[in-house]
């Protein structure tokens, strides 16, 4: 069926504009094949002994294709799913008339409770949102099957299928809610764009190897002691961790599917009269299966939508954290542009005005008495050192010579501003080929050392400062350590150190590197980052 479907993030169901959308006869040969394939898949299971049903998967494909169809493509759904029915049954000797005849009630309710689901209220994704899940149950696993069974039981009565084909109305409402709880949520989804098996869901070999031999191993398990007593409690539970399993895996889809093949396995053993659902008739033993399966399929969708949501709030958390860190990108860009903005602007503007102040005080000093020179010259001294403040401001902002001469040339200016008579010993240490790294790497690791420094001044009291930049296979590493009062881990995100340490963070992570801290009170603090180099 050409047809695009989709649902929409709020939950609402949502159908694409297109002209075969809205085309009842592609809804109409889609719900013959899906119903066609549906009955066939439910005749497999059909315990023959009474004719009980284990479940029935028609009406919950109706459902389902109702639940994203236009609602002028209604009629040719239900038309098709009662056509594809009729074929199957007429295919194997049943009475297409009375075929058909039994399935009035579910293709009159079925529209409704679809109107009905449609009305839920909710912004929240389908999967996710437990009132609708609980509307799901009420309305089609509970009230549909109720309302349909007794019905279809009434007039299987007036019918050639009453015993052989027909159970009574509580095995027809199993078999039917059984149905809804098993496919309506696979379909969901399959086809919400939100969820999670469409989003994160990895198919593999092995995991299906493994789903295969978890079936196997249940097999031989009910098989071998399905008639003990004492152990059938577990043998019933034994089941649940590969639900469990497989819904952390492939989510609702995945449980849906487990818990199909699971019934399968229980109702071939429970024929034979082997497995922990044996019962004395067939009719009992069936519906032992049915309450087990549909007591699993409500469970494991209420451990699905949780999955879902965690799976959900992670996804949102990831979205807003990688947002986060294209604004702080973005933010340092600007920064580090406005840097070099105002460095030529004080290097080319207010320097060189300084610098023509200083010349015309020269000349001026030539000109005036001689007891006022004394004077001329000691503003002339305060220009000059006011110029040289004026040109280390600006290399500070934006260091023209770590692209002009290298970082290690960059780093020893740097600390060599930074020693002063009463302060720390800085060491530097770089390894040789640190020219040759990436300009915004070199970039980070200076302004990395340069709040570093400011910190160990500001507050470390230290005595000894390394700085070390070293280059290895892959990486490079950088390393800022004193021996001064270090801090706890608390006090790094107060005042005094977390914005330094949030802005030196984030400079690394933005180029995909670590950032790591050791410090302790009285113990001196080590900063390491590190920043995978392209090969």
């Amino acid at each position: 069926m050409s047809v695009l479907l989709e649902l929409g993030a709020g939950g609402s169901m949502v159908v694409s504009p297109l002209d075969s959308v809205h085309n009842p006869v592609r809804w109409g040969v889609g719900l013959l094949l899906g119903s066609a394939l549906a009955q066939l898949i439910s005749g497999a299971l059909w315990m023959h002994q009474g004719g009980s049903h284990i479940v029935w998967f028609p009406g919950a494909v109706l459902l389902s294709a109702l639940l994203v169809a236009p609602r002028g493509t209604w009629f040719a759904c239900v038309a098709g799913m009662i056509a594809g029915v009729v074929i199957i049954a007429g295919t194997f000797g049943v009475n297409m008339f009375d075929a058909g005849y039994v399935l009035l009630p579910v293709a009159i309710a079925a529209p409704l409770a679809a109107w009905l689901l449609l009305k839920i209220p909710g912004d929240v994704p389908p999967l996710e949102d437990f009132r609708k899940l609980a509307g799901f149950c009420a309305i089609a696993v509970i009230g549909l099957p109720v309302v349909c069974a007794p019905f279809i039981a009434w007039i299987g009565r007036h019918t050639s299928l009453e015993g052989d084909v027909l159970g009574d109305w509580r095995n027809i409402a199993l078999a039917h809610a059984l149905g809804y709880a098993l496919y309506t949520p696979v379909w969901v989804s399959i086809l919400c764009p939100d969820s999670a098996f469409r989003r994160v869901v990895e198919w593999s070999p092995l995991m299906l190897i493994s789903f295969a031999l978890s079936l196997v191993a249940l097999w031989a398990l009910w098989f071998n002691l399905g008639d003990n007593q004492a152990l059938r409690p577990l043998l019933l539970l034994a089941p649940v961790p590969i639900v469990i399993w497989i819904s952390t895996q492939l989510q609702m889809t995945g449980a849906a599917v487990s818990i199909a093949f699971i019934a399968i396995l229980a109702a071939k053993l429970s024929i034979n009269g082997r497995g922990p659902f044996a019962g004395d008739t067939p009719q009992l033993t069936t519906l032992s299966v049915q309450l087990w399966s549909l007591a699993i399929a409500v469970g494991g969708m209420c451990a699905c939508m949780l999955i879902e949501q965690r799976v959900s709030i992670r996804r949102t958390l990831a979205e807003s954290n990688r947002h986060v860190r294209e604004l702080a990108g973005r933010l340092i860009a600007t920064q580090e542009h406005e840097r070099a903005r105002l460095a030529r602007d004080l290097h080319d503007d207010i320097n060189q005005r300084l610098a023509s102040a200083s010349i015309q005080l020269s000349s001026l000093k030539r000109s005036v008495e001689t007891d006022r020179k004394e004077e001329v010259g000691h503003i002339q001294s305060q220009l000059v050192s006011l110029s040289e403040d004026v040109r280390q401001l600006s290399h500070e902002l934006h260091p023209s010579m770590l692209r002009q001469t290298g970082l290690a040339a960059a780093l020893e200016s740097l600390c060599a501003t930074q020693r002063h008579a009463n302060g720390p010993k800085i060491v530097l240490d770089v390894v040789d080929g640190a020219e040759g790294l990436p300009d915004d790497v070199a970039l980070c690791y200076y302004r990395v050392v340069q709040e570093a420094l400011s910190n160990v001044l500001r507050h470390a009291r230290a005595r000894h400062v390394r700085v070390a930049v070293d280059l290895l296979p892959g990486h490079a590493d950088l390393i800022v350590a004193d021996d001064g009062v270090g801090f706890s881990h608390t006090e790094s995100h107060d005042g005094s150190h977390g914005l330094g340490l949030i802005s030196i963070e984030e400079r690394v992570k933005l180029l995909g590197g670590n950032f790591q801290i050791q410090t302790s009170p009285g113990k001196g603090t080590t900063l390491c980052a590190r920043i995978c180099l392209p090969t």
